[in-house]
């Protein structure tokens, strides 16, 4: 099915509303369900001399990823960027930018993007928009976990009902799915060139899309 990117409920409800918390949590739980803190925390600890790398995750929303991975992969340099505000319990020795990660112009501070159900609220123009930002900074990896854009994940997502996915949740869910990557796609939609960069791209039967692309 052709990639196609809607608004989400969630994106406009206020941060207090109850159905936007219980969203939020139905994502803590999706998160888990597809594996992807796991993934994300073996994709940095494969990493040589971490102590030397800088880490920018992109659309942080509540800070939930971030938190874990410092905690359990140790990492030395982890900062975030979200239009929301810095979450009150985000370590205070991280960064955290309240601004648009499309106009954010400090990557070049950073070696690795770390991007967690992010990349696919985004249209293709704004897609190659911010890759260019990063192929013209340092940043040698970006790391992104998407949702794969599969009719099957759409039935898995509809099983969340039977433990109380919020109707925000099972919404969001289907237009995300619709928003979602195959194959090549999300390095083509960055701009990646296979003069400069190599990548590997994973699917998995719970919904993820996984890229892993390194600077040559």
């Amino acid at each position: 099915m052709q990639r196609t990117v809607q608004l989400e409920i969630l994106d406009h409800l206020p941060a207090c509303n109850i159905d936007a918390i219980a969203s939020r949590r139905d994502l803590v739980k999706i998160n888990c369900l597809m594996g992807n803190f796991r993934w994300m925390r073996s994709a940095i600890k494969s990493e040589r001399n971490r102590a030397a790398l800088r880490y920018l995750e992109i659309g942080a929303g509540d800070g939930h990823l971030g938190q874990r991975l410092i905690r359990s992969a140790s990492i030395e340099h982890y900062d975030a960027i979200d239009l929301s505000s810095r979450p009150n319990s985000w370590p205070q020795s991280a960064q955290w930018f309240a601004r648009d990660l499309l106009s954010f112009d400090g990557y070049g501070d950073y070696t690795h993007i770390v991007a967690n159900l992010i990349l696919h609220h985004f249209e293709s123009v704004q897609l190659a928009e911010l890759g260019e930002s990063i192929q013209r900074s340092g940043v040698r990896c970006i790391l992104a976990n998407e949702p794969c854009r599969r009719a099957l994940h759409k039935y898995q997502l509809r099983a969340g009902k039977l433990i109380g996915f919020n109707y925000v949740t099972l919404n969001d869910g289907c237009v995300s799915i619709d928003a979602g990557f195959r194959g090549d796609e999300l390095p083509e939609l960055l701009g990646l060139s296979r003069e400069q960069w190599t990548w590997q791209i994973s699917e998995t039967l719970m919904g993820a899309y996984r890229m892993r692309a390194e600077r040559r």
